[in-house]
């Protein structure tokens, strides 16, 4: 007896072809578990990667400056700090100009992970690069940036 796999309601249902919303939400979804199970292998989990990837070591940044950059809010980055703190990627420091405010740098350990992270994702994007002729990568690259861009505009205009 052979069994047939269910039909995938992504794939299975009539589509409109000018719907940008839920192959964005497919392809981001999809996207973020590939590249979450190889951030797993470095003991780095979702959202770990870009916030080692917005924090530098030599120049410390705002709380607020990292929260408008990830398109967070300052109180998830700082819960999302204290478990990166905890492991000794990061380290809080008052802000020299401003001890009201708190900046956050990495520390050499940190520097190692988010370059553990910059390889696993060059990893995944050489895999999916490889699978599209270059000319429809160009085109596709700028059109995904071109949609990030208007995306976290009018999210930035609702928060």
């Amino acid at each position: 007896m052979r069994s047939t796999a269910p039909p995938n309601p992504a794939t299975s249902r009539k589509t409109d072809e000018s719907d940008l919303v839920q192959p964005l939400i497919a392809i981001s979804k999809a996207t973020r578990q590939l590249v979450a199970i190889r951030l797993a292998e470095i003991g780095v989990v979702a959202g770990q990667d870009q916030l080692l990837d917005a924090l530098d070591r030599t120049e410390p940044r705002s709380v607020c400056g990292v929260a408008q950059d990830l398109t967070v809010r300052p109180s998830t980055v700082s819960k999302m700090l204290d478990i990166l703190e905890r492991r000794g990627w990061c380290q809080r420091q008052a802000d020299e100009a401003d001890m009201r405010r708190t900046c956050v740098r990495l520390t050499e350990e940190g520097e190692r992970m988010r370059s553990e992270v910059h390889r696993i994702w060059a990893d995944v994007n050489g895999d999916l690069g490889r699978t599209l002729p270059q000319p429809d990568l160009q085109v596709l690259t700028a059109a995904l940036w071109d949609i990030e861009r208007l995306v976290s505009g009018r999210l930035s205009r609702l928060r």
